[in-house]
Parts: C-alpha cells; sequence; structure tokens
C-alpha cells in the first residue's frame, strides 16, 4: 500500500472514530430533564376572587399567576376617546399630529373630585428637579429610593406603554388617563403591569430600580399633555405625598423648560388650603367654600372676583371651585376673551 492510500484510510479511519464517539459525549453531557419556569406551564383560569372594590376581581390561573379583571371598567373606558386616538404602544411619543403651537393657551385639567381617586406614586425628597441639566433638558424629576420598593399610579387609567426602553429610560410604564394627561415611571427594575391594563388609583405597577441611565435606584417621574412635559411638582408634593389641586390650569407657558413650580408657586395658594383640608377629612364643598374670601363664603348670593395683573381664567376658576365654561356663561364672555384691570368677574 502506498503512502497516498495509507493517509487516506487513517484519515477516515479517524473521522469514523470521531462521529462515534460525539453522540456519546452529548449523551452524556445531557443531565435530568429541565424544570418548566412557571410562565411556560400551561394557563388556564381557575377561580376568581372578589376584592374591596365592586368593579375588580383578581383572576387565579393554573401556573400560580395572577391578575385583575375589571370588565366594567373595559366597558365604560374602552369607549372614550382618549384611549383610542393617538395610542401608541411601541413607541413613548404618540402624539405625532399635534405640534405644541397647536395646544391652547390654558388647558383645564379636572384631576379628582374627591381624595379617594388619589395616591401619590412614591413619597419622598426630589433630589433632582425639572428643569435644565448641563447640556440637556431634564424632563421630569428624580427621587431616590430603595430597589424593589412600589411604584404606584396616581389615578385611575390605562396602560399605553410597558417595556424595557432602550433611549435611557430603562423598564418603563407609561399610565394615560382619562383628562389626557400621562404619568411615566422611569427606571424600573420590575414591571407588575401589561399594556392595555386598565389601573385604578394607587394600584402597584412597578417597583424602584436603577435600569437604563440611571445612577442608583430612583424613580424618574414625568407629567405630559399631548407629549409634551411640564414640571410634575406643579400638580405633586412629593414629601407630603399630597396633590396640590382638583383642578389644574395648565398654561401654555408651563411646557417652557424653564418653567419649574418652585419658582411659580405662591406661598398662599387657596387650591393648597383646599387640599390640606380635604386631607383633614374635609368634604369638597366644605373646603372649596372655607378657601374662598370669607365674604363670598357667607354671603350665599353671587360671587364676584376682581381681576388683578397676572390674572387669567384658568387661574380663577380653581380658586372659586368652578369651571372656566361657566364663568364664561355668567358673564357673556369666551375662553378668549381679554381681561382687564379691576374688571368685576361674577363667578358663582
Amino acid at each position: 500500500m502506498n503512502d497516498t492510500r495509507k493517509t487516506f484510510c487513517l484519515f477516515l479511519l479517524a473521522a469514523l472514530t470521531a462521529a462515534s464517539v460525539v453522540p456519546a459525549r452529548s449523551q452524556r453531557r445531557t443531565g435530568p430533564p429541565r424544570e418548566p419556569k412557571l410562565e411556560e406551564l400551561p394557563r388556564r383560569p381557575v377561580d376568581t376572587i372578589a376584592t374591596s372594590d365592586p368593579e375588580t376581581r383578581v383572576i387565579i390561573y393554573s401556573n400560580n399567576t395572577w391578575e385583575y379583571y375589571r370588565p366594567t371598567l373595559e366597558r365604560q373606558w374602552g369607549e372614550l376617546p382618549v384611549y383610542r386616538n393617538n395610542w401608541d404602544t411601541a413607541s413613548v411619543f404618540s402624539y405625532r399630529s399635534i405640534e405644541l403651537g397647536d395646544l391652547p393657551a390654558v388647558i383645564e385639567l379636572k384631576l379628582i373630585d374627591s381624595l379617594d381617586q388619589f395616591c401619590c406614586p412614591v413619597q419622598g425628597k426630589v433630589l433632582s428637579k425639572y428643569g435644565p441639566r448641563r447640556r440637556r433638558s431634564h424632563n421630569g424629576v428624580d427621587i431616590p429610593l430603595k430597589t424593589g420598593e412600589p411604584v404606584r399610579t396616581a389615578f385611575d387609567g390605562k396602560v399605553r406603554y410597558a417595556r424595557y426602553n432602550t433611549g435611557g429610560f430603562g423598564y418603563l410604564v407609561i399610565v394615560r388617563h382619562a383628562n389626557g394627561l400621562e404619568t411615566w415611571h422611569a427606571h424600573l427594575s420590575k414591571l407588575n403591569v401589561e399594556v392595555g391594563d386598565y389601573v385604578k388609583t394607587g394600584q402597584v405597577i412597578g417597583y424602584i430600580g436603577s435600569t437604563g441611565r440611571a445612577y442608583g435606584p430612583h424613580l424618574h417621574f414625568e407629567v405630559r399633555y399631548c407629549d409634551q412635559a411640564f414640571d410634575p411638582e406643579f400638580l405633586f408634593d412629593f414629601e407630603k405625598g399630597m396633590l396640590r389641586y382638583q383642578i389644574f390650569a395648565l398654561e401654555h407657558s408651563y411646557f417652557n423648560i424653564q418653567s419649574r413650580a418652585s419658582e411659580l408657586l405662591e406661598e398662599d395658594d387657596p387650591e393648597q388650603d383646599i387640599a390640606n383640608m380635604l386631607l383633614a377629612g374635609a368634604d369638597d364643598s366644605t373646603a372649596i367654600r372655607a378657601a374662598q374670601p370669607k365674604s363670598a363664603a357667607a354671603s350665599g348670593g353671587p360671587v364676584y372676583h376682581i381681576v388683578k395683573k397676572g390674572d387669567i381664567l384658568g387661574r380663577i376658576a380653581p380658586r372659586y371651585g368652578t369651571t372656566i365654561a361657566r364663568i364664561c356663561q355668567l358673564n357673556g364672555i369666551d375662553r378668549n376673551s381679554t381681561l382687564r384691570l379691576g374688571q368685576r368677574l361674577r363667578v358663582k
């Protein structure tokens, strides 16, 4: 047998030997079958549990998981245009057809009718405020907390976005509320809701973390209207865990990154008095009457306001617990009417 044939035979023998050994090695490395994870098991509803909220039930599944079931809310809220129009679940921004210049000078945001319709998302001291930050804008507030602490939704609403965001937010939940306001909760360690979930005030939607572009565990919280951000501290006192207003007049100028609540909120604010009284247990009408000028509260008749410098309808209406539309109706004016210094407006 010449050298070429010998070489070929040796190569063929080595290849056959290797082919017979590989399966054996593979078989030896294969351990016992892996136990499936809970989420991989069949998921069939096995029971429902009533809760203290008559609109909410809990569904228990066969893989030991559960979720809220709110058929009443799905029927009621599913018909609202706010939960259908400009509804994008893949992108953080959903109002691409609406520009900042398209928004009115004042947007009247009704936030709550009673205190049980509000829950502060977290309570703590704001470490980093809304405003310019070096060469970029900081469109929310940062509140440092421990990893794993719960984050709750401020108002009833529907989850529009719930996923890991590669743009720096990390795990992010965006909830849209019936008045069009959206609340953003970023850098979460874990999500507790899915897109399309209807959530109730105070429901845990995620947990504090430091995912995305974050230095230490904290909540980055934003409030937006038609994708336009404004300072969350206009609405929330995070340190006290309180809501500042029942009806908030969102002025066009507040969308400016330089417009900070701490520099614009008045120290003697009648709406803050209302919030404090409500927290103390007073009913809505009592709190609103108490925050009005004493002569107005006591008279029982028509209530008037004298226009001062800086007054606009959006600021006057919340002070008296009424609406812009009602003031316009009482005075025969419209929302865009120019107010004159010293003008006497009937507000009730």
